[in-house]
C-alpha cells in the first residue's frame, strides 16, 4: 500500500527485479535456512539475491532481495545484508538498503485481507514473514522512520492489533506510536531483551508464538 501511485516504469522496474533476483534465492538458503526460513516460504514469498544487478542495483550485490507483493503486483523492494559479519561494526554500511525514492509500505500486505477479526505487526519484513509462517496473518513495518500518516486508517476495521515488539529501544519507539496512533486497541507482546520474532521462532518454534497471542 503506498500514498502515490507508482508509475509504470517503476512498476516494471519492480517485477523485473522480483523475477530476476527470486531466481537466484538458492544462493540465500543457508541464511534464510539458519533462520526457519525453508525454500517453499522463501520462494512463495518472492525473496532473491541480487547477483546480476539491474543498472543502477550494482551497489547491492549479494543482498538478499525483499519484495513487497500485493495484488496488484510489486510495490516495492528492500535489500538486507546476508553476510556474516555484525554490520554495525562495518564502515559506511547498513544492514538494510531501500529502493530509491519511494514511501514506505507495510510488508506482506495481503495478510490485511487474509486476516479474520485482528491482525498482527511486526517491525521488519523477516519477522513478518516468520509470523505468516507460523499462521500468524501479519504486516511488518521497516521501522518507526518509515511510518505513513494514513497507516492508522488500515487497522480500523480490527478488533485488536498484535504488536510484537522487539526487545530493544527501536522496538519500543515503534510500539509507543502504534499505541498512540492506531484507534484499535494495540495490544504489545513484548520480546526479551535482545530478541525478536525470528529468534524467539529459531529458539522455541512457532508454538512460543502462537502462545504469545493467545496470551496476549
Amino acid at each position: 500500500m503506498t500514498s502515490r501511485a507508482l508509475s509504470p516504469a517503476v512498476r516494471k522496474s519492480l517485477e523485473r527485479a522480483t523475477e530476476k533476483y527470486a531466481a537466484q534465492v538458492q544462493r540465500a538458503l543457508p541464511y534464510l535456512e539458519g533462520r526457519g526460513i525453508d525454500k517453499g516460504a522463501a520462494l512463495a514469498a518472492g525473496l532473491g539475491v541480487v547477483t546480476d544487478p539491474l543498472p543502477g542495483h550494482e551497489h547491492l550485490l549479494g543482498r538478499l532481495s525483499i519484495p513487497y507483493i500485493t495484488d496488484a503486483g510489486t510495490v516495492n523492494m528492500t535489500f538486507r545484508c546476508i553476510q556474516d559479519h555484525d554490520c554495525k561494526t562495518e564502515s559506511k554500511h547498513s544492514k538494510y538498503m531501500k529502493w530509491a525514492k519511494l514511501e514506505g509500505n507495510l510488508y506482506h500486505a495481503r495478510s490485511l485481507v487474509a486476516a479474520g477479526e485482528w491482525v498482527a505487526v511486526a517491525e521488519g519484513e523477516i519477522d513478518a514473514l516468520t509470523l505468516n509462517i507460523s499462521g500468524i496473518p501479519a504486516v511488518g513495518i521497516a521501522g518507526v522512520d518509515s511510518w505513513q500518516e494514513f497507516w492508522p486508517l488500515i487497522f480500523d476495521d480490527f478488533s485488536r492489533v498484535y504488536f510484537f515488539e522487539d526487545g530493544d529501544d527501536a522496538g519500543k519507539k515503534l510500539g509507543d506510536r502504534m499505541l498512540h496512533e492506531i484507534s484499535s486497541p494495540v495490544i504489545r507482546i513484548k520480546m526479551p531483551r535482545g530478541e525478536d520474532v525470528n529468534s524467539i521462532y529459531v529458539k522455541q518454534g512457532r508454538e512460543a508464538l502462537v502462545r504469545m497471542i493467545r496470551h496476549g
